[in-house]
């Protein structure tokens, strides 16, 4: 698939995503507002009852009596004769419990005109309950209708989440999985699709670098069959040389190649035994002595280490140092300066290959190590490479407990760090 294709697709369905959770949070919303005017309605309603249980007690023969006993003692029946505190109060708690209303609540019975509350359960939530939508004027019970019965619910939106408490959370874990899921999703096929075009390139340059030496091979074998060059030693030998060269170049593609394979699949097992740095990078270093020689490179080394003992596997480490040397090389076309340096800190060796070539710029830079990742050079092709030998590094330095660093700059030359441990602890007795 494109890559325009996929980005499309994962735009569509972001969109999708996106317009399926604001669908659900409005239904969630929506469920929310109808519980809440349920609520509202059960106090209502409630509410309602009580002053209709209350009208009717009022009416009855024996109540009326006993506020003809009251109204002889008093020149003006108050609000509390008729609504008797006490009345009020078990019949709010029972019309409550009845509609399912067990939140704690206040209420009061209060004049609208000062603000004076004559009864309830209102200490503290005076304020609360002069505002409370649940207001009923008890002006039917008595007169005049300055009096108002209020209630008042603190925990009303905890009360109401409750009740949907269940829905809630399937609804915030079907999203929060779906989300998740989208961008693994996502995140996944942009991956396998960069994957994709990175093991393109490296069959691409995989077939090049074979090619390159298998044609020569063949045309200096070619050269060789000629019958005028059987009497020419100096051609045979330069043929054959040829043909020498280009097999061992060839044999060290296939060789970086199945290192690499056999470190992915955990086959190779580490050697650890003590080894001596500053050795193994002289021996490096007169491995490419011709190449130096040929590309007419200025290399320098300063082993200033105190210590240069530490415990790793010798063939590892070795061919470390030959990759570390090849990309200095093929990377620093012109003038080339290689510099190779050696120091101590408390626990580590440090070996700094430095050059001055083409540099790397700095958003590569992290990506460098990864496995199969080539620095894109447009339409450059003179250096080519597998991916795989700064990757090869890094497997091998971590294996050692170590760690590699790059500082780059494009067009100035890198720094390649390799912080190497003494790893006393991995030395078998």
């Amino acid at each position: 698939m494109k890559r325009k294709a996929i980005v499309l697709l994962i735009v569509l369905t972001s969109v999708s995503l996106v317009g399926i959770v604001f669908t659900q949070l409005y239904w969630v919303k929506k469920s929310l507002d109808l519980k809440t005017e349920q609520f509202d309605n059960s106090v209502r309603i409630a509410m309602k009852s009580v002053l209709n249980q209350l009208m009717d007690i009022k009416n009855d023969s024996v109540f009326q009596q006993n506020l003809l006993l009251i109204s002889c003692r008093k020149s003006k029946l108050d609000a509390t004769d008729i609504i008797q505190p006490e009345l009020l109060d078990s019949l709010l708690l029972l019309e409550m419990k009845c509609m399912a209303l067990n939140e704690n609540f206040n209420y009061g019975l209060y004049n609208k005109r000062n603000g004076r509350f004559v009864a309830g359960r209102f200490a503290g939530a005076e304020h609360k309950l002069l505002d409370s939508p649940f207001q009923f004027s008890v002006a039917s019970l008595y007169k005049p209708g300055d009096y108002y019965l209020s209630t008042y619910f603190s925990g009303k939106t905890g009360f109401v989440l409750q009740q949907m408490e269940v829905w809630l959370l399937f609804s915030v874990l079907f999203l929060v999985v779906l989300i998740i899921s989208f961008i693994w999703v996502a995140y996944t096929i942009l991956r396998q699709k960069k994957l994709s075009e990175m093991k393109t390139d490296f069959i691409n340059n995989l077939t090049h670098e074979f090619k390159t030496p298998i044609a020569t091979s063949s045309l200096a074998a070619e050269m060789l069959l000629r019958p005028e060059i059987n009497y020419n030693v100096e051609k045979i030998k330069k043929y054959a040389g040829v043909i020498l060269d280009e097999n061992q170049r060839l044999q060290g593609h296939v060789e970086q190649v199945l290192q690499v394979a056999i470190l992915e699949k955990g086959g190779q097992r580490f050697k650890f035994r003590r080894t001596n740095i500053h050795e193994l990078l002289l021996a490096a270093t007169e491995s490419f002595d011709l190449r130096i020689k040929k590309n007419k490179i200025k290399l320098n080394i300063e082993l200033e280490a105190d210590r240069q003992i530490v415990v790793a596997d010798k063939v590892h480490i070795l061919n470390v140092f030959h990759n570390m040397l090849d990309n200095a090389i093929k990377y620093s076309p012109v003038n080339p300066k290689i510099q190779i340096k050696t120091w101590n800190t408390n626990k580590h060796i440090v070996i700094r290959f430095k050059d001055n070539g083409i540099g790397i710029h700095h958003e590569h830079q992290k990506d460098i190590f990864k496995n199969l990742f080539r620095v894109p050079m447009g339409n450059i092709h003179d250096v080519r490479g597998f991916g795989l030998g700064l990757y090869y590094v890094k497997t091998v330095i971590d294996q050692h407990n170590g760690r590699t660093e790059v500082k780059s700059e494009l067009g100035k030359g890198s720094k390649f760090y390799i912080f190497l441990p003494f790893n006393d602890g991995k030395l078998k007795v």
